[in-house]
């Protein structure tokens, strides 16, 4: 009896009380249900109390389960009793039994993590290529939703069905990563292999000679490091629950690959002597110019696509003996009139508006394209078309949704001139220059116009209809335009101005604006999406000729001087 007594004072001097065990039990009931019925009880072992749990179920054995010691660190500000219900979560997430759970091979958990990556993903395997070329590949799931970015699904599944034959081969535990420095060195091994390897094609076989660049690598390391995030998330989150820390931490991914590749150059703060705001506006006056070549030649032309294609597509046929026969021919496909020079339109949106690639690129014309076709888990955008405050010119707005977790929009009112009259009553502004009349139309009109047909869902459509009728232009497609075009190109060489892939043409468009005096944060901040961290940290390029007229208005001898003054008065 008086150990019972005994028993209630310490667990009331604990924190543990029926009231607060009751509501506990009642807060955490949807997590556990009703597998873990019991009580909080406490024992004494060699003069210490210790907390344990009783199951009521008398099928669990044994019954008591040990939790932790009663005894607290100072300066806590929790009780005894509500550290023991946080390591009693713990440990039912993985049923209190250790031993069976953790000591398999990682390769496990490796294949159920894929499990849900392909689900969630909306993804499924399927088998192409013909004879000996035959592959497993992995495509969407027409009949499914996806609720997570199916891109990044895909590669977690590419990325760690490798890692997971390392594991089987290796013979890697999963308790491994619950001991922080013995897998912190697995995950090292790892990368340095990684680093070491030759590229793979799709059959898993390595070929060629070069080897994975920092930007693959890295992506290898962030899938493993997502997987592992996976095993230490509750249960209640939809994770495994099995261990309270991830080993790898973004700064130990980060401090592997500084020490092997170098810091990465892109991501520090550097001086931009070769950054100049006349190389930026001379690139966006390249891409308007040409914009308002071809919209000049369409209202010349009165949007007559036949006579524009052989203006600048048509060739001369050559007969067998050299010479030509005088009928010309168009180049495909029909209707287009803009082709692989789609790389100017896009890059003076970009440009001009600092949008990323895909924003512009992959844009729906309207809303009610957009609700159709778009996915939640995926970056998207769409125009409205909005009244100007004359009442006369319509200028748009680009709804982006989900990118970088964010949405935002971007006014876009920029005007193409032409010396004729735009056709189809196509919205346009009457405007005068010296005798002559001209007229602005809205550069998203152009656009519009230009990528025909009209009722294309996207703003760029791709040129190959026949099997993407209703797809944009393939991102990987479009990069290789623009490096043939604009950066490795003689006639424009933007690769002399630092210009080498699309995301330079949205990092110029912030840095100029913050060369800007009239320019606030909070604008660039709105119309990018960007933190003011991230564009101080990132974007902010400092030129050395800036630097010096900056301490120009600084006049050393006047304050040395005054300094003089005071102290001999």
């Amino acid at each position: 009896m008086k150990r019972s007594i005994d028993r209630t004072k310490s667990l009331k001097k604990y924190g543990w009380s029926e009231t607060e065990q009751e509501q506990f039990f009642r807060h955490i009931h949807q997590v556990i249900g009703d597998k873990f019925k019991g009580t909080f009880t406490i024992l004494k072992v060699k003069g210490k109390w210790y907390w344990y749990y009783k199951f009521s179920s008398n099928r669990i054995s044994p019954r008591t389960k040990y939790l932790c010691g009663c005894e607290m660190k100072e300066n806590t500000n929790e009780t005894s009793f509500q550290h023991a219900t946080q390591i009693f979560l713990e440990k039912i997430n993985h049923n209190f039994s250790n031993k069976n759970i953790i000591e398999t091979n990682l390769g496990k958990y490796i294949d159920e993590f894929l499990q849900t990556c392909m689900k969630e993903g909306g993804l499924i395997y399927k088998l192409k290529g013909k004879g000996k070329n035959k592959y497993l590949a992995i495509v969407d799931n027409d009949e499914v939703t996806s609720i997570k970015n199916s891109s990044t699904m895909r590669r977690h599944v590419l990325v760690l069905k490798e890692f997971k034959e390392y594991c089987l081969e290796n013979n890697i535990k999963t308790i491994s990563v619950g001991k922080q420095e013995k897998f912190r060195i697995i995950f090292r091994d790892y990368f340095e292999l990684l680093k070491s390897r030759k590229k793979k094609n799709r059959n898993g076989m390595e070929v060629g000679k070069s080897t994975l660049s920092r930007a693959s690598v890295k992506l290898h390391l962030q899938s493993i490091r997502m997987f592992i995030e996976w095993l230490v998330k509750a249960k209640s989150e939809y994770g495994k629950g099995l261990f309270k820390e991830n080993p790898i931490s973004t700064d130990y991914l980060n401090l592997l690959l500084n020490n092997s590749f170098g810091k990465n150059q892109s991501n520090t703060q550097r001086l931009f002597d070769d950054f100049s705001k006349v190389n930026y506006e001379k690139s966006l006056e390249e891409c308007q110019n040409y914009i308002r070549t071809i919209w000049n030649l369409y209202c010349r032309y009165k949007g007559d696509r036949e006579k524009i294609r052989e203006e600048r597509f048509s060739y001369n046929e050559k007969l067998k003996d050299g010479s030509l026969s005088g009928k010309k021919h168009k180049n495909q496909p029909k209707e287009l009139i803009v082709m692989s020079d789609v790389v100017f339109f896009v890059s003076f949106i970009q440009l001009g508006y600092g949008t990323r690639i895909t924003e512009i690129l992959q844009s729906y014309r309207n809303r009610e394209a957009w609700k159709k076709h778009q996915t939640n888990t995926e970056v998207s955008s769409y125009f409205t078309q909005e009244k100007g405050e004359d009442g006369e010119m319509d200028y748009y707005k680009l709804n982006i949704v989900n990118s970088k977790k964010k949405d935002r929009t971007v006014p876009i009112n920029d005007t193409i001139y032409s010396w004729h009259k735009p056709p189809k009553g196509i919205p346009c502004r009457k405007t005068g220059y010296e005798k002559y009349d001209s007229y602005e139309t809205n550069i998203i009109d152009v656009i519009f116009e230009l990528f025909y047909p009209i009722d294309h869902p996207k703003t760029f459509p791709s040129p190959n209809r026949i099997e993407k009728n209703d797809k944009g232009y393939s991102t990987n497609y479009y990069l290789n335009l623009f490096k043939e075009k604009l950066v490795k190109s003689e006639e424009y060489n933007w690769e002399s101005r630092g210009i080498n892939s699309t995301h330079h043409l949205r990092s110029y468009f912030i840095s100029y604006l913050c060369s800007k005096k009239d320019v606030k944060m909070e604008s660039i901040i709105t119309i990018t999406g960007q933190s003011a961290n991230t564009v101080m940290k990132y974007y902010i390029r400092f030129n050395t000729r800036d630097m010096l007229d900056t301490l120009a208005n600084i006049d050393l001898k006047t304050v040395i001087r005054n300094n003089k003054t005071n102290l001999n008065q």
